[in-house]
């Protein structure tokens, strides 16, 4: 499991990391992908992360992961909106700052997941 949580970190790491110049410049197909990726699912897999709601691993347990997904997508939307919203409100309206915004928002929420230490959680859950 801990290797699955690195690979999922590191993926959405680089799409946080990638969306960041494409926002200002790049092909069109690839600027759609990424940023539109990183709109749908960016911070909300990283706060996921953080809070690690993943479920340990049992038969009972495998109904958390859409539950995850769905926490994730949920989030990542609510997120852009408000940055949206608050760049409209601020008469600031520029999407290449908001995508850097999130950008940067999603490496901190990884960055704190990474600091978080490790046997707390397991403290928690032995309890």
């Amino acid at each position: 499991m801990p290797s699955e949580r690195s690979y999922v970190t590191y993926t959405t790491a680089a799409v946080a990391v990638a969306a960041i110049p494409l926002s200002f410049v790049g092909p069109e197909g690839l600027r759609l992908a990424v940023i539109g990726l990183l709109m749908l699912a960016g911070p909300g897999t990283a706060l996921v992360l953080l809070l690690r709601l993943d479920p340990p691993r049992s038969a009972q347990a495998t109904g958390a992961l859409p539950l995850s997904i769905a926490i994730a997508i949920a989030t990542s939307l609510a997120m852009s909106t408000l940055v949206a919203t608050a760049m409209i409100y601020a008469r600031l309206w520029s999407p290449p700052a908001g995508v850097c915004i999130l950008a940067l928002v999603t490496l901190a929420f990884l960055g704190l997941e990474l600091r978080r230490p490790r046997r707390a959680v397991s403290q928690v859950r032995a309890k």
